[in-house]
């Protein structure tokens, strides 16, 4: 196999590297399979580069930046995931879409899950806080059209994205924020949502080593489906 995968501008999590959900699911989709998938960050994914997509000996998706090696992609496995209900009160799930998110001045400002300062139709918009207990976060998700493919279901690669930012609003130490980046990902998408179809991400603290922080993060329509689940590893930038 020899391929190339470009990050397009606009697909980013920090202003000038590709949001890890987004790569993740991009990388998910050319691994192939029904299951879940590992992905692991090892340097920041350009924009706008002709990156090189290989298999390695051992199965592995490989992407490499000139001989950087940015992302590797393997099987995974959720199946030790016991996500949180499905939240039953639509009213604080708006409630914290409608507070939260990442402000438009700040560094994730712009990144296309969680940024307040992407519009509708552009960013996915996951916004969400922290709480409503702690160690958790609740997010609200609107699908759009421009997210969809042709059947009107969102595809891998935004599912993908929703499962990564929430992870960070739970891992996060309330009293100690600082900036996160994505290290590692497994994802399982089970069944996409559709277009309009109103969505809750719930996010959950799984533990925390030096500066790595674990979390877990599910996707449910508001009928209680759930449509994916996640469990990421994240790396506390330096103060």
């Amino acid at each position: 196999m020899n391929d190339t995968l470009i990050i397009p501008a606009g697909f980013n999590g920090p202003r000038l590297s590709g949001n890890g959900g987004y790569v993740g699911g991009m990388m998910a989709n050319r691994f192939g399979g029904n299951g879940a998938v590992e992905i692991t960050l090892r340097a920041p994914v350009p924009i706008e580069t002709a990156m090189t997509l290989s298999r390695g000996a051992d199965g592995a998706l490989l992407l490499h930046d000139g001989e950087t090696l940015v992302c590797e992609a393997r099987a995974g496995s959720v199946d030790h995931l016991a996500p949180p209900p499905a939240p039953t009160d639509w009213d604080e799930v708006l409630r914290f879409g409608e507070e939260g998110g990442s402000p438009p001045e700040s560094d994730f400002g712009e990144c296309i899950v969680c940024g307040r300062g992407r519009a509708v139709g552009d960013g996915l918009r996951v916004l969400g806080l922290a709480g409503p207990q702690p160690g958790h976060s609740l997010s609200c998700y609107l699908p759009h059209a421009n997210h969809a493919d042709a059947t009107g279901r969102i595809r891998p690669e935004f599912v993908w994205g929703t499962l990564d930012c929430p992870g960070a609003f739970a891992a996060q130490d309330p009293d100690d924020l600082r900036p996160a980046l994505t290290g590692r990902m497994t994802v399982k998408v089970m069944d996409r949502p559709r277009v309009g179809e109103r969505c809750a991400v719930v996010g959950w603290r799984i533990g925390a080593e030096g500066r790595k922080l674990y979390s877990g993060t599910a996707l449910y329509t508001d009928a209680g489906k759930l449509c994916a689940l996640g469990t990421c590893t994240w790396i506390l930038l330096r103060s």
